[in-house]
């Protein structure tokens, strides 16, 4: 296959097997691997028969979420080993079958030993926030939502080496990797807050087993004295299918959280000092918007942004250097980013990763109620299934935007 060919099948809609049904429950409740202070799960709302999506809305994800997890010396290294990777990784099962479903490539199957496995783990990420959006979009719409890194924004027990989490303290019980956080409709200056644990692996049978783990350390989050609502994925990457398990450990009345030029300084010292966080509703929600403002902005290369608003753990662990910006032009509005080229096989392939040009403004200059307000025009903005993919002049360019303001770019000539 070549950079032609898969950039076409990861910008290609297809449909996500998967299931969350009240037989995957039982299976869960039943396992021996559910620990025994975890909520009792449900199907997941809007998950239940696999979901319709591109493979680019994972890549970017990917790149997003994880973008706190490396510093600069690696980060170049990692987008080209990454992004060749993953976008040959993948083709269509059968292209005459309707919907369309994703396979291994024949470069995908060849992937073996443990780098398939950081493979199918990365997968579990990128999938996996993206099935995470997907179900909180189903409750609160068209809505910025944010996806924040708890070990790497707001914990210090911690340190990175090329993506890696090191231990610095000695941990008990586990808890979830993710935070999502949304407006509550209708109230920019409110913000709902859920937990995220993404799994994934190659076999169906090790699915189940994973997808009890995380239902497990959903538990170890409390907000306010509440477990809050969350969501376990187990991402499969088998040779002829990519798939999903997932099931919900629900929140009867969820509650949301003020955000707000008056709240917000109290958040910037906060940190995680315990294995299960349970902590005062109002300053870990601020603190949240807080890294995912600041992750926001390290993915569009906005450092005067991102060094004003990291929480002091997250400022202090990343080491950045200033990269050339540049305005581009996309189907879904002007972006302001960084731009990374990589020569392949006499190609020229174009990576960008930018932001919403309204919102990286007000990241730099604006009020906590500017950036909510312009994060929810852009969200409010997107078509409800974009796919703005372009092809002209002989150059092939796909793209992807979160509803927070992130636009992920890619370009072939």
């Amino acid at each position: 296959m070549d950079l032609a060919d898969a950039l076409t099948v990861v910008d290609s809609p297809v449909r996500l097997h998967g299931r969350s049904d009240s037989d995957l429950v039982q299976r869960v409740i039943a396992s021996p691997h559910l620990a025994p202070s975890a909520k009792r799960p449900r199907p997941a709302a809007q998950l239940h028969n696999g979901i319709d999506c591109r493979p680019l809305e994972a890549l970017h994800l990917l790149s997003y979420a994880t973008r706190p997890r490396y510093q600069d010396d690696v980060f170049d290294m990692y987008l080209q080993w990454g992004i060749l990777r993953y976008l040959g990784f993948f083709q269509i099962a059968d292209p005459d079958k309707t919907p369309m479903s994703l396979e291994l490539s024949p470069a995908g199957r060849r992937v073996t030993g443990n780098q398939r496995r950081i493979t199918s783990e990365e997968m579990g990420i990128g999938f996996g926030v993206l099935l995470g959006i997907r179900w909180f979009q189903a409750t609160v719409g068209r809505v910025p939502i944010s996806v924040v890194d708890i070990d790497a924004a707001l914990d210090d027990r911690y340190v990175f080496a090329a993506g890696t989490r090191l231990t610095v303290q000695e941990r008990g019980a586990q808890r979830p990797d993710y935070l999502l956080i949304a407006h509550d409709p209708g109230i920019h200056s409110r913000y709902r807050i859920r937990a995220l644990e993404c799994k994934g692996t190659k076999t169906n049978s090790y699915a189940f087993k994973q997808l009890a783990k995380a239902t497990g350390q959903l538990s170890g989050i409390r907000v306010g004295n509440r477990v809050p609502a969350g969501l376990a994925t187990a991402v499969v990457t088998s040779d002829n299918q990519v798939s999903y398990l997932a099931v919900d450990p629900p929140d009867g009345e969820e509650q949301s959280y003020e955000v707000s030029s008056r709240t917000m300084p109290r958040s910037d010292n906060f940190r995680i000092d315990s294995d299960r966080i349970d902590e005062s509703a109002i300053e870990l929600v601020n603190a949240s918007v807080r890294a995912s403002w600041a992750t926001l902005a390290d993915f569009g290369g906005n450092l005067e942004a991102l060094d004003r608003w990291a929480p002091e753990i997250m400022r202090r662990r990343l080491s950045r250097r200033a990269r050339e910006r540049h305005t581009f032009e996309t189907p879904l509005g002007t972006a302001r980013g960084i731009t990374t080229t990589f020569e392949f096989e006499g190609h020229r392939l174009v990576l960008r990763l930018g932001l919403a040009s309204g919102i990286d403004h007000q990241l730099s200059t604006g009020t906590v109620e500017d950036i909510t307000g312009a994060q929810a025009e852009f969200a409010t903005s997107l078509p409800a299934h974009e796919n703005p993919s372009t092809l002209s002049a002989g150059t092939r360019q796909v793209y992807s935007a979160t509803a927070d303001g992130s636009i992920f770019s890619l370009s072939l000539t």
